[in-house]
């Protein structure tokens, strides 16, 4: 039995090797027939057969272009914050997104780029406009709506005025001063910069109105402004519109303190932080007014001036007032003084000869900083 069993097994052997040859042939036959398919195919094209790599792009443009978007989104949030109208920047957004996404090679991914790139050039003006123009409107309504209910009547003359009026005067005109001469980036950075300073020291000037602390001692409001603009070494001149006073800081320290009488409602003195540009002494003052006109004075010898903001606002002399301090920015009866001591001054600060003579000597040009609320 077991040798009749190994006969079969030796007879069955050919036959299954006879089958895979069969089988392999097939196969070699089949794959035959599609190679030569195929090579018919691209023959007829006319072109020779090669290996195509699939497209790419490098992985720097990748990253410029991710950069970018993540870029020109931050600009339509910022837009958008104020609540500028984004729809037009947000369709750009999304057609250099797909743009960059569906691009095949470097060229493609380029032009694309450079769409997206002129985009994000486009919208920072329109956005830092809309930024600028709501902090306006806002510190224009918080100015008018405290005015309305905080004035004070002027007994000598009858009349009531809005307190807080500096503010109204640096922001009720939108089209003039900063905005009608902002055109370029840098332009809209610095009166957005300006508008913050300016409803940070709003904020501490409606702060300090109530406060009942002496003229001359320290006030909480300016020390919050003096950590605010980092200004705690160093001299600093802090004056303070509501009490008509100008208290001096040295490295935090409060040294001195002066009345003063500002700007009056229709030439209001400017809030904000400054430093001392000039120092001038034995100069004469013109208004560059006819007698009669509007904001005319005669021609006015000065014996210290201290510029700290350009277009002519100083810390000078006024020999010609007795009288400094509270309200006496708005029209009033100075006895020992000329006509010209009844109301406030044209915008600059006005100082007895003996204080001023104090701060023409103790303070430095560019290095003494002057914080007006």
């Amino acid at each position: 039995m077991l040798k009749s069993t190994q006969k079969t097994r030796k007879c069955h052997l050919p036959f299954l090797l006879s089958g895979l040859l069969l089988i392999c042939a097939a196969l070699l036959s089949a794959c035959s027939s599609f190679v030569s398919s195929s090579a018919k195919t691209t023959n007829a094209a006319g072109s020779t057969p090669t290996l195509v790599p699939s497209p790419t792009v490098t992985l720097t443009l990748q990253q410029q272009g991710t950069a970018q978007l993540q870029t020109f989104q931050q600009w339509i949030a910022l837009m958008q914050q104020y609540s500028g109208k984004v729809s037009t920047y947000q369709q750009q957004y999304t057609r250099d997104q797909q743009a960059l996404n569906t691009a095949t090679t470097d060229t493609s991914y380029q032009s694309a780029l450079a769409a997206l790139n002129g985009h994000v050039t486009a919208i920072k003006i329109p956005a830092l406009r809309t930024e600028a123009l709501s902090l306006h409107s806002e510190l224009v309504s918080e100015a008018n709506t405290w005015a309305n209910t905080h004035t004070y009547y002027d007994s000598y003359d009858g009349v009531t005025y809005n307190l807080g009026y500096e503010y109204q005067g640096i922001v009720n005109y939108p089209s003039q001063g900063l905005f009608a001469s902002a055109n370029t980036i840098s332009d809209y950075q610095y009166l957005i910069g300006q508008l913050n300073i300016w409803q940070t020291n709003f904020n501490a000037y409606k702060t300090n109105f109530s406060d009942k602390t002496a003229y001359d001692q320290v006030h909480a409001t300016d020390t919050h402004l003096i950590k605010k603009y980092g200004d705690t070494s160093g001299m600093v001149l802090v004056v303070s519109f509501s009490e008509q006073a100008l208290r001096v800081y040295q490295n935090g320290k409060l040294i001195k303190a002066f009345l003063i009488v500002s700007g009056q409602p229709d030439h209001p003195s400017l809030p904000g932080a400054w430093w001392i540009e000039q120092r001038l002494k034995d100069i004469k003052f013109t208004s560059g007014k006819k007698p009669g006109q509007e904001g005319y004075y005669p021609d006015t010898p000065i014996a210290f001036a201290l510029l700290y903001h350009s277009g002519g606002y100083y810390f000078h002399q006024s020999w010609w007032r007795s009288l400094y301090g509270a309200d006496k920015q708005f029209p009033h009866l100075d006895p020992g003084g000329t006509a010209f001591a009844v109301h406030g001054s044209h915008g600059c600060i006005n100082m007895s000869t003996a204080d001023v003579t104090w701060l023409y000597n103790n303070a430095t040009v560019n290095s003494t900083k002057v914080i007006m609320y």
